[in-house]
């Protein structure tokens, strides 16, 4: 909720205005005081305490310390958006310091004030700064002005000598060839024409000083303008109705939950591993060490400094309501004498999706549904956390853990002829008794031990399920791929037979064993006229049902191995292939 134009209104004049009798008592304003008493501005100082924050808003509870006088009053808390839902607000007496304590002191009602005032851009100090320095720079240009027009005189005075001097010397007779007095008139019109030179020079500085001062001045007096240009300015303070049987302090803390602030998980996997990757007659084992990072930024314009950090999956904006539903109507059609007679077969490229990972060990039976799996989580900061309000994201570790890890190098030599170091991960809680909690998705930065290789994405890992991170290639191991291809036309029934076999070259370039697992892939066919059949395959085993190939390769140091598979595509007459 934020303030519009009658929040603005009724704001100016409860402020400007006294007001007769309210809900606090006869001729009480909000914050306390009597009728005709002008309100404290921005109400009594409050501090953040905790805040929670969700995927689109957050919610704050913040406490302040005032006197309350005896009966019933309204009290205005300051240091609160201006994006505070009203609907939310709660308030109660957290600490009293009468003799009866906090139970005698009751809040009833609560409420949330906006107030607009004009301000103007810098402050007081700062104007008075600009105006000093336009003053300055006026009384320089004045003084440039002053000295450019004395050098301006004495430059005309020194024209005019030299205009004399050279109209006397004009006078003087052509055999006159006394040395002395020679030397003296060279002398003379030498003087003038230094002193000529001086006050030329002397106007040129003038000039700059006086353009400089001018460029001051100028810039001082844009800089004072839009310093002193008055801009609306909204506030917000909470007005608590509280009753109290006699003077005392008391401590009231306020929930509530405000826009513009938001968090994503993020996570950091660090790779350490125990032997060289892909050594040894099995896979290499070691460990990830896992960890969560709140990314949070929040723009609410308050101040959240040494706050109790919690951030939750819940989603406190969405409504339960039952999905509308649809009819989805199927339409079918007689297919055309070219369309039966004629097979138009495309390739595409699928995706294999499954639930979990056909290796690695679940700890649980059902898996959990998406996103928190259905139960709303809440992870809580360590330490006490300032967050400023700048809109700039900040990084909060939230969870921390290490777990074994599965190594092994795979190969893909059809996508890539290096070798990527994977590990098979499975999520299991931290400590003896302690529930295993999911990773949510988000995403993740990847090392090698101190080196950074690279980022990823990280789906939903539901508690004690296994899943895979890929942590950069071994440059040790390289390989090379070629296809040859046969296509033969049978003559008489017109079927189209293709034949190709691909072969592999891998290297070891480390003084280490290294066991790689490569996976090759064949076309599957999803049409009868279309039939794809494996060759000669040593060494592999086919999935029949995705049309994987896979198989291990134990490589020794700087050594070299081949493989190969051939496979065979059939299709008929009326068959149209897309290769």
């Amino acid at each position: 909720m934020g303030p519009d134009a009658t929040d603005v209104t009724e704001a100016i004049r409860a402020d400007d205005a006294p007001r007769g009798e309210g809900p606090g008592g006869a001729g009480q304003r909000p914050g306390g005081g009597r009728a005709g008493e002008r309100a404290p501005h921005a109400g009594h100082p409050s501090a953040a305490r905790s805040v929670t924050l969700f995927e689109d808003r957050a919610e704050v509870v913040r406490a302040a310390r005032v006197e309350v006088a005896a009966g019933a009053q309204w009290i205005a808390i300051g240091g609160v958006s201006v994006f505070v839902d009203e609907r939310t607000v709660q308030a109660r007496v957290a600490a009293a310091g009468g003799a009866a304590g906090a139970g005698a002191v009751r809040v009833t009602a609560a409420r949330v004030r906006w107030r607009a005032h004009r301000e103007a851009a810098l402050g007081r100090e700062a104007i008075d700064a600009l105006e000093r320095e336009q003053r300055e720079a006026a009384r320089r240009a004045s003084a440039a002005a002053l000295a450019l027009d004395r050098s301006s005189r004495r430059e005309a005075h020194l024209d005019a000598l030299l205009a004399r001097w050279a109209q006397a010397m004009g006078t003087v007779p052509k055999d006159t060839g006394d040395p002395g007095r020679l030397a003296s008139w060279r002398a003379g019109i030498e003087a003038l024409r230094a002193a000529l030179t001086e006050a030329l020079g002397a106007s040129a500085d003038a000039r700059g000083a006086r353009a400089h001062a001018e460029d001051d001045a100028r810039r001082a007096a844009e800089r004072l303008r839009e310093g002193s240009l008055e801009t609306p300015r909204y506030e917000a303070v909470i007005e608590v109705e509280v009753h109290a049987p006699a003077p005392q302090p008391v401590e009231i803390e306020l929930s509530y939950r405000v826009a513009c602030a938001i968090w994503r998980p993020e996570h950091l996997a660090r790779l350490s591993a125990g032997a060289p990757l892909g050594a040894g007659a099995r896979d290499a084992g070691g460990s990830v060490e896992l960890t969560t990072f709140a990314a949070a930024w929040q723009a609410t314009g308050e101040a959240w400094e040494n706050v109790i950090a919690r951030f939750s999956t819940a989603r406190p904006s969405r409504s339960a309501s039952a999905p509308v539903l649809a009819d989805d109507v199927l339409r079918a059609r007689r297919k055309t004498e070219h369309e039966r007679r004629h097979v138009v077969v495309e390739a595409r490229e699928q995706a294999i999706a499954a639930a979990g990972l056909d290796r690695g060990a679940r700890a649980v039976d059902e898996m959990p549904g998406v996103d928190d799996g259905g139960e709303p989580l809440i992870f809580e900061a360590a330490e006490p956390v300032t967050l400023p309000s700048d809109g700039r994201p900040l990084r909060i570790e939230i969870a921390r853990r290490s777990l074994p890890a599965e190594l092994a190098l795979v190969l893909y030599p059809e996508a890539h002829p290096a070798a990527h170091v994977r590990a098979t991960v499975t999520l299991n809680g931290g400590s003896a008794g302690e529930r295993p909690r999911p990773l949510l998705a988000g995403p993740v930065r990847l090392a090698r031990g101190e080196s950074l290789v690279g980022r990823s994405r990280l789906d939903y890992v539901a508690a004690g399920e296994p899943f895979d991170l890929g942590f950069g290639v071994d440059d040790a191991v390289r390989v090379r791929r070629t296809v040859d291809e046969e296509q033969e036309t049978t003559a008489i029934t017109g079927t189209r037979k293709i034949r190709r076999r691909v072969k592999l070259s891998l290297s070891n370039l480390s003084i280490h064993e290294k066991r790689v697992l490569v996976t090759e892939r064949l076309p599957v066919s999803e049409v009868a006229e279309v039939e794809v059949a494996l060759g000669d395959a040593p060494g592999w085993a086919f999935d029949e049902k995705d049309g994987f190939l896979r198989g291990r390769v134990e490589l020794p140091p700087r050594g070299v191995k081949s493989m190969s598979f051939s496979y065979e595509i059939r299709a008929a007459s009326s068959v149209t292939l897309p290769f």
